[in-house]
C-alpha cells in the first residue's frame, strides 16, 4: 500500500470550473513530489490522499472539489482578514472539510474538525547559514501599508524614532529597501516586530524570522504569545509607549542577558518556519488519529 499523498493548492490559485482536471504538477507537495504523478490530474487522487486549500469564497458553496481526497482548509491570515470565512464555516460549511487548520481560539472552540495551527512561517529560507554577528542595535522593517492597526503603529514608531533620534534603523519597502530580509534582522541585537493585527493565537513570520536571526523582538502582537515562546527572549509591548520605553532601555548588557532565553525561543521558532510541511503533517496525524475513517 502506498503512503497517503499530501498536495497543497498554491495561495492565489483557484480550483477552477473543472477541478478534477487540474494537473497534479501544478500543486505543491510539501513532503516531496510523489512518484508517478506525471500527467496526472486532481481527479486521480485517492480517498486516503489529502488536498490542503486556502480560504476562497467559492469553497463554501461549490458543488464539489473534483477529487476523492480529503480536503482540508488552511488559514494563513487572522480573523481581521478572514473573518467572513470563519463565520461561514461556523454557520454551515465546516462539514465540507476534513480538517480546518487555524490558530484562532474562537474557531477552534466552535468547530469539531478544527486543529490548532498557529501560522508562523519564515521569509528567511536559509536562516541556518546566515551570520548572526551583531553590529548594530535595532531595526524596524515596515511597508507602506496603513490599513491594519499594526501598519499604523509601525509608522507611528518610525515617526517617533526619527524625531527622538532613537537608535533604530528603519528598513523595508516603505522606507529603505533590502534584497534579503535577513539583512534587516541578523546584524541587529533588537528589532521592533509589530504584527499587522493583535489577535490571540496569531503570530507570523515577522516574529519567527527575528528569532531565527538571533534578534530580540520588541514585540506587539498576540496577547498570548507566552503560550508559544519564552517571553524572556523578547520585550512584549501593548502600544506605542511600551515600544518607546523598550527602545530606550536597549543595551548590549540586556541583549547578552537574554541569550539563553533567545536560544530556546530560536529552537521553538524553527519548528514554526515551514507552514506547508507542518500543515501536511497535521492532516496526516489527524487521519491517523481518526483511524483512517472519513468524516
Amino acid at each position: 500500500m502506498t503512503s497517503p499523498r499530501v498536495a497543497i493548492l498554491p495561495y492565489g490559485q483557484a480550483l477552477g470550473v473543472t477541478p478534477a482536471r487540474l494537473p497534479l504538477a501544478s500543486l505543491g507537495w510539501p513532503l516531496g513530489v510523489p512518484a508517478g504523478i506525471e500527467g496526472g490530474v486532481l481527479g486521480d487522487l485517492d480517498r486516503d490522499d489529502h488536498l490542503i486549500v486556502p480560504p476562497r469564497n467559492t469553497l463554501h458553496l461549490r458543488p464539489g472539489f473534483g477529487t476523492r481526497a480529503r480536503v482540508s482548509l488552511l488559514f494563513r491570515e487572522p480573523r481581521a482578514i478572514h473573518g467572513h470565512h470563519m463565520r461561514l464555516l461556523q454557520l454551515f460549511s465546516h462539514r465540507r472539510f476534513f480538517r480546518v487548520l487555524t490558530g484562532d481560539p474562537g474557531l477552534i472552540a466552535a468547530l469539531p474538525n478544527a486543529v490548532e495551527f498557529p501560522m508562523g512561517g519564515s521569509w528567511v529560507p536559509h536562516w541556518r547559514d546566515v551570520s548572526c554577528e551583531k553590529r548594530a542595535m535595532c531595526s524596524l522593517i515596515a511597508s507602506a501599508k496603513r490599513s491594519q492597526p499594526g501598519h499604523r503603529l509601525r509608522h507611528a514608531v518610525v515617526d517617533w524614532a526619527r524625531e527622538a533620534r532613537a537608535d533604530v534603523e528603519v528598513m523595508g519597502m516603505g522606507y529603505r529597501p533590502f534584497s534579503e530580509k535577513a539583512e534587516g534582522l541578523a546584524p541587529y541585537r533588537y528589532s521592533v516586530v509589530i504584527e499587522n493585527v493583535r489577535e490571540p493565537g496569531y503570530f507570523s513570520e515577522k516574529l519567527v524570522d527575528a528569532l531565527l536571526c538571533g534578534t530580540v523582538p520588541i514585540y506587539w502582537g498576540a496577547p498570548d504569545i507566552g503560550r508559544f515562546f519564552d517571553i524572556g527572549a523578547m520585550v512584549v509591548c501593548d502600544g506605542l509607549e511600551d515600544v518607546q520605553r523598550a527602545v530606550a532601555a536597549m543595551s548590549e548588557a540586556d541583549f547578552a542577558a537574554r541569550a539563553e532565553a533567545l536560544a530556546r525561543a530560536r529552537a521553538v521558532a524553527a519548528g514554526y518556519a515551514d507552514i506547508e510541511g507542518r500543515a501536511a503533517r497535521a492532516v496526516l496525524a489527524a487521519a491517523q488519529g481518526a483511524g483512517g475513517q472519513r468524516p
